[in-house]
């Protein structure tokens, strides 16, 4: 801890090039119960007229707050719907959807700190679309968390927001099992956040995140038999 205690017995000239406005102080600085006491003798003076005034010092602007509470969000990762779900077939489309709950804006709050203050703000992530990677090097943007699959619903009733068609079967894939004849496709939600934040009025943006999931496909090949005038499909 230390203090300047002002030196009225010292009556030296001021150092060269100083503010003549100023005195001689004594320095005093100590440690816990006055140990390790210490005094320097120094000339202190108020600036000079024509110094420019001291910059003012200002807390961290509101957009470090913003990224400092964009860092806190919790953001969920998709459950993906699919149908068919376990094997698909080529030519017929796959539906995409992943679970709506998680389809609506993620909110939280945070401050960054310096010696000068604090400033607080608010982050605010929003989900905007999906991408689905499909496991052949196909990729599906889907604005939106897709329509899920109603089995209660005839299928002529029902249209798919999102969805994909295979041309060819997953044989040759990798397999989750290991074994060859359950080689699928391994297919990727990625869900892209839009991030925005604000603070007393003042708003900005943040770069996206995003939250993602996966699962096996695996895409067969369906074969038609005619007899007699009617088709069946095994």
């Amino acid at each position: 801890m230390c203090r300047d205690v002002r030196a009225t017995q010292i009556y030296a000239p001021p150092p060269p090039g100083s503010n003549p406005d100023g005195a001689w102080y004594f320095r005093q600085c100590s440690g816990p119960n006055y140990a390790h006491f210490s005094e320097t003798v120094l000339w202190l003076s108020p600036p000079a007229a024509n110094s420019p005034p001291p910059a003012a010092a200002v807390p961290p602007v509101p957009g470090s707050a913003g990224a400092a509470a964009a860092s806190l969000l919790r953001l969920p990762s998709p459950i993906l719907g699919m149908n068919p779900s376990a094997t698909g077939y080529v030519n017929l489309p796959e539906w995409l959807w992943v679970d709506p709950v998680m389809w609506h804006p993620f909110t939280t709050a945070a401050s960054a700190c310096a010696v000068s203050g604090c400033s607080s703000a608010s982050a605010t992530a929003t989900p905007v679309e999906v991408a689905w990677t499909m496991g052949n090097g196909a990729v599906v943007d889907c604005n939106g968390p897709g329509t899920a699959y109603n089995p209660a619903v005839p299928v002529a009733d029902q249209t798919p927001s999102c969805s994909y068609t295979y041309a060819e079967t997953s044989l040759g894939q990798a397999s989750p099992d290991g074994n060859p004849n359950d080689a699928a496709y391994r297919v990727t939600a990625t869900v892209v956040w839009s991030v925005t934040w604000s603070a007393d009025g003042t708003t900005g943006t943040l770069p996206d995140l995003t939250t993602s999931a996966s699962t096996w496909l695996r895409v067969a090949q369906i074969q038609s038999v005619v007899t007699a005038g009617t088709r069946t499909q095994p």
